[in-house]
């Protein structure tokens, strides 16, 4: 039977939300590494969807590397090495309350290791424009100073992070930053409490970038993330 265009905007809806379950008990190790998944009429009864349904979010789970269905054997959980966390929507639904601080840990590893050269390629490449907005940022950091707004706060920070990656001009970098851009606020809601933090880090390393100064904006990034310990 043929569907209409609203029948099929919410068989994919459906989809959709079947393969965030299943994804979150393959992430909370309930399906684990190398266990086959239940068949496809079993999930249906299990998460009261049809079987059509469940072809689409294994098809949507398979892509992310996540599982590997295979005739006469059924559906594997795959090895965590071959999940794409590059994937937004695997990121979304890894970034629950159980696993928070396993993200962060990583996610601080992986911006440890990018963003230095990010701030050394802005100070390089950065254009008239985005060196002003730049010190827009920082002056709204310290207007924060004097009168705190928490929301505000992890907004400015955010934004004035995002810039520095667009303003390196590497193309793989800027897609870092727009991927992680949620984890990015995430972030730092988690260390933001009702002060602004680090105000002073933030200040060298915009001096640094404003100054052209590749190898002073480096080494002040290094000093503002190892701050965090």
């Amino acid at each position: 039977m043929l569907l209409n265009a609203h029948q099929q905007a919410a068989q994919r809806n459906l989809s959709y939300l079947l393969a965030e379950k299943i994804a979150q008990r393959v992430l909370s190790g309930e399906y684990p590494e190398g266990a086959i998944l239940p068949g496809e009429n079993e999930l249906g009864e299990i998460f009261g969807v049809s079987r059509t349904a469940v072809r689409e979010a294994v098809k949507t789970l398979t892509a992310k590397g996540m599982l590997l269905p295979r005739p006469r054997i059924g559906t594997r959980v795959m090895p965590q090495s071959s999940w794409n966390f590059l994937d937004q929507e695997l990121l979304t639904w890894w970034m629950t309350r159980e696993n928070f601080d396993q993200v962060m840990a990583h996610f601080i590893v992986l911006r440890r290791a990018l963003e230095p050269q990010a701030c050394a390629l802005a100070a390089l490449s950065a254009s008239k424009e985005q060196k002003h907005q730049l010190s827009l940022y920082m002056y709204e950091m310290r207007q924060l100073h004097n009168s705190f707004d928490r929301e505000r706060w992890i907004t400015v920070d955010t934004q004035f992070h995002q810039l520095i990656y667009e303003a390196g001009k590497n193309p793989f970098l800027t897609s870092f930053s727009n991927l992680f851009s949620s984890v990015y606020q995430s972030y730092f809601r988690a260390i933001t409490g009702n002060e602004v933090i680090k105000l002073e880090h933030h200040q060298r390393l915009t001096d640094a970038i404003l100054a052209g100064d590749a190898n002073a904006a480096l080494l002040e990034c290094q000093r503002l993330l190892l701050a965090d310990e």
